[in-house]
Formats: structure tokens, sequence, C-alpha cells
């Protein structure tokens, strides 16, 4: 017994003990000990193993806090701290040993560490222009983990950069802008070809059929080589076509070989406004495509077509896919009503009966009656005083927002059912009913359809009818009811201005009905006809207000002048611009060899491109030399000054300054103090050709000139895209001294700007 007592004592103090670990394990939980609490549950479950409730707070307890930490790690992995979220997922491990999610975090930030550096080659090749090595090395990190982020926007912005060279048209931009002189007359095409092939390092080849007696006389002057090209093909019905920088293919200008050689261009147009179907006509019609294609579901277009047809028709849909404004319409229907009803007099009986029994039905038998056997029909006299006034007003004020040229409707009352019976008859029987149940709308109803003009004023057609129930008219053949009902109605178009308020009254309803009954006789007495008679005076007014306001909502809008006129070409090939000679020089053409120019020996060529650097001549009066960076970054805006020294008084100064508009843009020219030092006034002018990347400048002075040295214009560029070595040149230079003489000057090297990421 002694034995048995110590046993139960041991397992009483047990189970206190683990009582006390399982509470204090729950307590450090709660104040954010984890693992101590942790700990202390494991042990109280330890301690009696067959406890189910300390065995359950413990996996409870220990699961809620593993999911919290790998809460916590996810975000942090997806905020860009792989170190916190490392250190994480190795507390939750610590925690639960065989937890395959922490396990599986782990795996994945290390994922993200060797992608990482897999991005970075990526990033780095894209930005040399290497898309094709680029995508190789990105397409393992997207079958690894294809909701990389980093990684699905540098292959979105890899598919950017494919889709603009894709879509990119051949130019000879850089060497098109090259001024250039030449002087022909009565010559050979081809040899045309080769002199200016030979002058620009432009590669011109010939089709086949282009016929090799062709004659040619051309006389241009500091002309761009593209404008050049042009004339000699407007001249000889010939077309080009840019195959790369460098090369022209020129070829006849005939339906057959404008089908072969002419590129064409597919272009989906997604209509938000505009209706697909006009819009298809209008392009069917103006630019004569055939291959176009409508899709109604999508609300979108299709064409294929040369792509200066669809930049002529991305003009016109982006005219005429515009949102049409809405306007918002206040309308108050006020409904005004007075009635008066005087009911005065006595109204005395109208008629009086005698009737005899039921037995009395000869003369005889009347004559036998007294007057007590005489049956009268009882009288009364009804004392009428009654005077009613009322007044009703009746208000709906409903705000309708419509949108242009769409009408709105707007029901305020009730919708009357009225029941119709249709009876057929049948020979062996009771005839069929049929009834039909017809609505009759009852109330207030008003229609609305604005117009709004770009003056912000809107026209608007109103229509409002009310009506009510005047009394119902039952039918007792077919057991039906019909009613009567009264309307009044109205119809107008208004013009409003934006917030303008209109108010149209009027619509009056005046009644007033006068009825007596009297007494013969008596009741026609003056004064006392009072006494034998009653006076009824009934008078109803009632009046319709309608007051409306609009209110634009989203205005139509003003569209440009470019917008709404631009250059289409001829009749028989479209143009997205017009043909015209950029301002370089003058031109005159010629096919004929009696108009060539005289000061001009046949078959002679002269270049008059960007000077090579060369020393100034010993005689030079006006010298000149750049000042700015070497170096700029994409998106820098850099400023480069062009000074002068001279010691003979300069009066005035042209300037011709070529860039390349791929590298550089010209945002701004300004004039420098050199022929301003003396303090004279001084004219200045200048024009920026961004597409042909040149600047023309032209500054006179007054009085004496100026002489010594300063600067003369600072050009402001703004860095484009990276080139190892980008050249602004003086293209053309002429000083003229106070008088307008010429004055001898040399043309400075051209200043070298490196564009580096």
């Amino acid at each position: 017994m002694r034995i048995r007592g110590i046993l139960v004592l041991a397992v009483l103090l047990a189970g206190c003990a683990a009582q006390t670990l399982n509470r204090e394990g729950l307590e450090m939980m709660e104040a954010g000990q984890v693992e101590e609490g942790l700990a202390k549950l494991a042990e109280a479950s330890a301690a009696e193993p067959g406890n189910v409730s300390y065995r359950a707070d413990l996996l409870r307890s220990r699961e809620q806090t593993v999911n919290r930490l790998l809460a916590a790690a996810a975000s942090e992995r997806a905020a860009g701290h792989p170190d916190v979220a490392q250190a994480i997922f190795t507390r939750a491990l610590g925690i639960d040993p065989t937890n395959s999610r922490a396990r599986l975090g782990l795996e994945t930030l290390e994922m993200d560490r060797r992608h990482a550096a897999v991005l970075a080659d990526a990033e780095a090749r894209m930005k040399k222009d290497e898309l094709d090595a680029a995508r190789a090395i990105l397409k393992p990190v997207l079958l690894e983990n294809p909701k990389n982020g980093q990684a699905l926007l540098l292959q979105r912005q890899l598919a950017e950069r494919e889709a603009k060279q894709r879509l990119a048209e051949p130019t000879l931009k850089a060497k098109f802008t090259k001024p250039v002189t030449l002087q022909f007359r009565d010559a050979n095409l081809k040899m045309v070809f080769e002199a200016l092939s030979r002058t620009s390092g432009i590669n011109v080849l010939l089709d086949r059929d282009v016929k090799p007696d062709l004659k040619t006389s051309i006389f241009v002057r500091d002309v761009s080589v593209e404008d050049t090209i042009n004339l000699i093909l407007l001249q000889n019905q010939l077309e080009k076509k840019v195959i790369s920088d460098n090369t022209v293919f020129v070829y006849p200008s005939t339906p057959a070989k404008l089908k072969d050689y002419q590129d064409l261009k597919v272009r989906s147009f997604h209509l938000t406004n505009a209706d697909p179907k006009q819009i298809l006509t209008m392009i069917k019609t103006l630019l004569k495509t055939k291959d176009i294609f409508i899709h109604e579901k999508t609300n979108s277009i299709v064409m294929r077509d040369t792509p200066d047809a669809i930049r002529l028709a991305e003009k016109m849909i982006a005219d005429q896919d515009v949102a049409e404004p809405e306007v918002m319409l206040e309308v108050e229907v006020l409904e005004v009503s007075t009635s008066r009803l005087s009911e005065l007099g006595i109204n005395w009986p109208s008629s009086f009966t005698l009737k005899t029994p039921d037995s009395a039905t000869t003369l005889g038998q009347l004559r036998d009656l007294n007057r007590n056997e005489l049956l009268a029909s009882p009288l009364s006299a009804t004392l009428n005083l009654k005077l009613e006034d009322g007044d009703t007003n009746v208000l709906a004020s409903p705000r309708i927002r419509v949108r242009n040229r769409e009408k709105a409707k707007v029901m305020i009352g009730s919708r009357v059912p009225v029941i119709t019976n249709a009876v057929t008859p049948v020979s062996t029987g009771t005839p069929v009913v049929t009834g039909s149940v017809q609505y009759l709308d009852v109330g207030l109803k008003l229609e609305v359809e604005p117009d709004i003009h770009l003056d912000n004023e809107v026209v608007i057609k109103v229509s409002l009818d009310v009506s009510s129930i005047l009394k119902e008219v039952p039918n007792e053949q077919s057991g039906t009811l019909a009613y009567e009902v009264g309307t009044r109605n109205a119809a107008t178009v208004l013009r409003l201005k934006d917030g303008e308020t209109q108010v149209l009254a009027g619509l009056i309803s005046d009644e007033d009905r006068k009825t007596a009954s009297k007494v013969p006789g008596l009741g026609q007495m003056p004064v006392l006809g009072r006494l034998f008679s009653s006076h009824k005076d009934d008078g109803k007014k009632t009046e319709i207000v309608l007051s409306i306001t609009p209110r634009i909502v989203g205005s139509a809008r003003l569209h440009d002048a470019a917008e709404v006129e631009y250059w289409s070409g001829t009749d028989a090939s479209l143009r997205s611009d017009l043909f015209s000679m950029k301002p370089l020089g003058a031109v005159a053409v010629s096919t004929s060899a009696a108009s060539a120019v005289r000061t001009a020996p046949p078959a002679q060529v002269r270049r008059d491109a960007v000077p090579q650097p060369q020393p100034a001549p010993a005689s030079a009066a006006v010298v000149l030399s750049w000042q700015g960076p070497e170096q700029a970054k994409p998106g820098e805006t850099i400023a480069v000054t062009l000074n002068a020294q001279s010691a003979q008084a300069v009066g005035g100064m042209g300037l011709l300054v070529s860039y390349d508009p791929a590298v550089l843009k010209a945002v701004d020219v300004t004039e420098g103090g050199f022929l301003r030092q003396t303090g004279t006034q001084t004219t200045f002018s200048k024009s920026i050709d961004e597409a042909g990347g040149q600047i023309r400048v032209d500054l006179a002075g007054s009085g004496d000139g100026a002489s010594g040295s300063g600067s003369v214009v600072t050009l402001a560029f703004e860095a484009l895209a990276a080139h190892p070595q980008s050249q602004i040149a003086v293209g053309r230079l002429e000083p003229t001294g106070p008088d307008g003489d010429e004055l001898p000057a040399s043309v400075p090297a051209p200043h070298t700007v490196k564009v580096a990421p």
C-alpha cells in the first residue's frame, strides 16, 4: 500500500508539472518568445504523452508560427531582400526541420541569385543590340521560373526592340543630308548616277528594264542627295527602293514593277468611337485601298497597303475616331393646379309622387278612396353649405446624361392596364371569351435629343407629354373598362448655350362650371329666389412649366490644323508628305539639251559637302573654332559654342551647320556676343531642319563692324543614341565686311562628340 501511494503521488506531481509547463509555454507564445514557448510546450507534451490537449497545443502553435515566418520570408523575397528572406527561412527550419516549404524557399533564393547574374548578362547584351544572344540567355530563366518579374520585363523590352527594328524602314538619312552640287547637260542617266555615287558614297543599282539610252540634264547647287535623286527620278518616271543605309535600287514606275518592288505593310486599327463600316468606306474611297477587312466583333479594321497609305490612314482615323461629347440635362417639370368649389342654397325636391293601392284599378274604385288611402313619396329639402379650395404642385426634377445625337426618354407616372375581351361563338356550347391586356402610360413623358456644336451651344429637340385619367368608361356588354385620358403635349427645338436655362410655360387648362337647381317661379324671384334654389360653382385651373438647362460634359475637341489638312501625294501615287526641296540651295532641271546650264560644261561634277579639316589659309581674315564637351550620355543636353577671331572688321556672317539627327537633336540656337561687342545693334535669324540635321544661322550688324575674338553662336543639342564619334561641322561660312564685301575665312575642323551610355 505504501508503494502504491508513492506511485500515485508521483503521477500527480508529474501531471501538475506538465500543466505548469503547458501554461508557461502558451504565455511565452503570446509574449512573442516563440522558440522558448515551443520548447515549453514540447516538454509538457513529453511529460504527459497521453494528454491530447497538450499535443494539440504544441502542433497548433508550431504550425501557426511556421506559417507566419514563411509568409514574412515570401514578402521579403518579393521585395528584393534575399538575405533577410534566407534568415527567416532558416529560422522556420529551426522550428520545424521537416518543413518542405522552408527548404523549397531556400532553394528558390539560391535560384534567384543565379538568375540575377544571368539577367544582368542578358541586359548588358541587349544594350549592345545583341538581341538574339540576350534572348538565348533569357530563355533558361523563364523555363525555370516563368513568373520572374525582371525576366518578363526584359523579355518585353527585347520584343519591343525587335518589333521596332522589324518595322523600321531602310533609310539613307545620314548620307541623304549631305549637300552636293551637280551640273549635267544631256548626259546619260547611268553616268549621272555613277558620278552621284562617287560624290555621296551611295550605291545606286538599276533595274534591267531601265532604258540605257535615257538622257537627263540637271543643275543643282547645295542640294541634298535625297532631293537630287528624287529630281532625277521625277524627270525619267522612275522610282527608288532603299535597300540599306548606303544602297538605292532604281526601277521604272510602272504598275507591274510597283507590284514587284513596292513593300506593303499590314496595320490593324482598333477603333474606340468611330463606326468601322464608315471608316472602311472612307479609306476605300479616298485611298483606293483594296486589301482591307473589317472585324465587327472587335470593332477593328485591318488593311494592307504601302507605308505612305498606312500613314495617311492613321491620320484619317485619328481625325475621325474621336469621342462624342455628352450633355447633362437638368430638367424641372412643374404642374400647378388650383381648384375652387362652392355649393350654397337649399336643394328642394324636384318631384312629388302620389300612389294608389294595388287593388284600386278602376275609376269607381279610385272614387271610393279617401285621403288616408293615397300613398305619397317622401319630401325632403337639403341645405347646401359647401366651399372647397385646393392647390396642387406636382414637381419632377430628373437629371439626364445624353450622348450627342442620341435620344433619351423619361417616364414618370403609371402604366394603367386596359383589358379587352374577344368573344368567339361556339355552335355546340358556351362562347369562348379571350382576354388581352394592354398598358396605357399615364403621367409625365419627356423625350430629348441633343446636338452639341463646337461653339458650346446645344440644339435640343424636346417633346413633353403630360396625361391623366379623367374618368373610367365601362363597357357593359363586354364587361371591360376603358379610360378617358386628358393630355397636354408640346414639341419644340431649342438652341441653348452651356449652362443657359430655358423655361417653357403656358400649357394652361382652365375650366369654370356653374350650375343652379331652382324651384320654378319661386326660385326665379330676385333676392328671395335664393331661398328656393341651390347654386354650384366649380373652377379648375392647371399649368405645366418646363425648365431645361444643358451642361456639356466632355466638349468636342477642336482639331489642330495638321490633323485636318495634310498632303496625300498625287492621284497616281500616295505620299504622306509633299514632294519639295529642302532649303539648301537652288535647283534647275531640264530634259532637253537646249535648256542646259551654259556656265557649266557637259558632264561636270562638283561636290560641296561637309568640308574636311584643313589649315587656315594665310590670307584668312576670319578664323572659327569650336568649344564644348566631347562626351555625353543619351538624354543629356550639351552646349557647343562657335568662336570667331578676326583682325578685320566683320559686319555679318552666314553659317550652315550639319549634324547627325539620328544621334543628336538640335534644341536651341542663341546669339553670341562677337558682333555686339562694340554695342551695335544686330539682327539674328535661325532655322533648324531636324529631319535633315542642319542649322542655318544669319547674323548682321550695324556700324563699322566688329573685330577681335568672341562667341558667334551657341548650339544646344540633346543626345539621342549612343555613337562613338558624332560630328558637328560647319558646312558653309559666309562672313562679310561692314560694306558687304566677302571676307576670306577658314572652315573649322568638325567638333566630335562621343555619346556613350
